[in-house]
Order: C-alpha cells, then structure tokens, then sequence
C-alpha cells in the first residue's frame, strides 16, 4: 500500500510537471521514455528504500529530481524553469503525503495504509486544481516572464520552499533529530527571508513601473501632463461618452521670443504661461503640453465651449517680474459631442477656430 502511495505523488508531480511545461517531443515519444525512466527509478527506489527504515522517512523523494533529466529534453522550458516547477509541485505533494500519513494514524493501525491513500487522493481531487492554476497561470508567468534577477529570486524561493517541506517531513517523522530540528530552523529562517525579498522586489518594480508611465506621461519642461496622456484621457472620455470640451491654445508669436531673448528665456516662458494658466483654471480642467508652443485645456462636464472660451480668453500672464513680456496667445474651443462625436473631428474643430481667431486677431492689427 505504501507503494501505492508513493506512485501516486509521482503520477501527481508528472502530470504537474506535464501541464505546467510545453512539450516539445510527441506523446509517441514522451510516453515510452517516462515509462522506461519510471521503471529504472522504480528498481533503484526499491533497493534504496529497502535500506531505510519505515518508508525511508520521505528520503524517496529526492529520487524524484532525476526526473529533471528527461523532463529538460522533452519539454522546452529550461533547468531554472523546470526545476522551479518539481520544486513546488514536490513541496504540493510532500505536504499532503505528511497531512494524509497523520490523518491517518487516527484509524486502527490494520486499516492505516489504506486510510492514508484514500485521504491523499481525496485531498488531491479537492486542491490540485487549485495548485495547478496558481502555479500554471501565475508563479509560472512570473517565473518565465519577469526580469532575469526577479526569476532567480522566484527559483531560490521554490527551492527553499521545497527545502522546508522536506526538512518539515523530517522532523515529524524523526522528532528525536537534533540535527532535523536544527535544518528546519535554517531553511525557515531562508525561506522567509526570500519571501520578503521576493515581496520588496515585486512592489520596487511596481513602484517603479507606475513612476515609468507617469513620467512617460508628463512633459519634462513644464511639469504639465503631455501629449500621449490628453490623447489617453479624452479617448477615455469619448469611448465612455461623457461630455467635455477642449480649447486648442497656440501662444502667439512665440519664436520671436526665442529669436530675441534665446531658447532658456523661451523656456522659461512657456513654464510662466504653464504655471499662470494651472493657478487659474486648475479647479475647472487639466491643461496638456501637446507641442512646442502649443496646449489643449480639457475640462469635463457640460458648460458650454463659448462661455470657457470667453474667460480664457480674458486670462493673461503677469510679466512684473520678467524681462520678457508676454505676448498672448489664440484658441479655439470645440465641446464632445456637440461639434464632433470623435476626437480626431473634435481636435480639427477646435484648431480651426484656433487659427480664425489668430487671422482674425492679426487682421485687427494691421487695420489699426
């Protein structure tokens, strides 16, 4: 009966090993060298655990990691990979070979054995789809997907895991073993230790994936939100089809800035208008960088474009504590859906206006 036990954690830790990695061999190879390598451990397995006392105090699965030798020819993930895998699927099967071996012993000792089996496979039906799922789908995926040092911490984690579990078996089935007890400290004194390392790596790269996207987000000069985030946050609008209106600003003459006072002072400039427009309208809308001297403000809700439109347009920068005056600017206001149901038609609506204003405006000078 004990035999029976034990093949069924090795049929279990195959058909883990077999689900979690791809296959590059057929099934008409795979089966017979499983099959052949299955008996030659068999053969040694019975002469080694003959030697042990009772059933070889768990030491039979160490035997299981020769597996690691077919198992890298025959499938296409590599030794980490595939030794990550037997790592945590030993550690899966140790621990319900412990758990059914000590449920067990509550049954006389005649029916003891078959107790054990029976438990084992029940508990295997009700959690093996679970583990296969968490492994599969997701220790799997960070494993073979994450940045190279984030995959050798995954790997010494399932090693160390493994380690526990194995030193857990010792331990209950020889609790007499200093040195057992000694090797469990250890390896849960590692354990932990990876799996906190392992936590702080996982939160460093999020914190540093999230601070990647905003800076992919923010114009570096003005500190304003950039192109790509208004495009990302107006198709948001659109998609959901919730109204809003755009003014498209163009600061005028801005090259002659440049030309006159150099590119820092129109650097500094394009900040001052960035800083003067947020400490005005940043209550009712974001203001975007989309170009040089170009800028979308983007306000939801329903308020009619005209009626923004007008009070930006009476908005001006102070220029006291400049040496460069400031020289105004165009726009041109266009509200979703009312004068375009895309975004592409809305931003062409508020350009358009944008420059009839400048027309306009440079019209009425040169008549006065």
């Amino acid at each position: 009966m004990s035999a029976f036990t034990i093949l069924e954690m090795l049929c279990v830790n195959l058909y883990i090993s077999h689900i979690c990695l791809e296959r590059k061999a057929s099934a008409k190879i795979v089966v017979p060298v499983m099959a052949g390598f299955t008996l030659l451990l068999v053969g040694i397995s019975s002469v080694t655990l003959a030697a042990l006392p009772g059933y070889g105090e768990g030491f039979f699965v160490f035997l299981g990691f020769f597996y690691l030798i077919p198992l890298f020819f025959l499938y296409r993930y590599g030794i980490k990979t595939t030794l990550s895998v037997m790592c945590l699927s030993w550690s899966y099967t140790m621990l319900i070979y412990l758990f059914s071996k000590y449920l067990g012993q509550f049954f006389p000792e005649a029916a003891e054995m078959i107790a054990m089996l029976i438990i084992q496979t029940v508990v295997y039906l009700l959690t093996l789809r679970f583990f296969l799922r968490l492994l599969h789908e997701r220790l799997l995926y960070v494993i073979v997907h994450d940045q190279p040092n984030k995959g050798n911490m995954f790997f010494c984690l399932s090693a160390s895991t493994c380690a526990v579990t194995f030193c857990a078996n010792w331990v209950l089935l020889k609790e007499d073993s200093l040195a057992a007890k000694l090797a469990l400290i250890c390896t849960l004194a590692v354990n932990t230790t990876l799996m906190y390392q392992a936590l702080y790596g996982l939160t460093h790269a999020r914190r540093h994936a999230v601070q990647t996207k905003q800076e992919s987000l923010t114009d570096a000069l003005t500190g304003l939100n950039n192109r790509r985030a208004f495009f990302e946050q107006a198709e948001l609008l659109v998609s959901g089809g919730r109204p809003f209106a755009i003014a498209f600003i163009d600061l005028d003459r801005f090259k002659s800035i440049n030309d006159t006072y150099g590119h820092v002072a129109g650097d500094d400039y394009l900040r001052r208008f960035a800083r003067a427009f947020t400490g005005q309208f940043s209550h009712q809308g974001t203001l975007y960088r989309i170009a040089g001297d170009e800028f979308v403000f983007l306000w939801e809700g329903e308020p009619g474009a005209e009626a923004m439109l007008e009070e930006i347009r009476g908005f001006s920068v102070p220029s006291a504590n400049s040496a460069v005056p400031f020289l105004g600017f165009s726009c041109g206001a266009a509200a979703f859906p009312a004068d375009a149901g895309a975004l592409d038609e809305l931003l062409g609506v508020a350009d358009s206006r944008m420059y009839r204003a400048k027309t306009d405006s440079r019209a009425a000078k040169n008549t006065v």
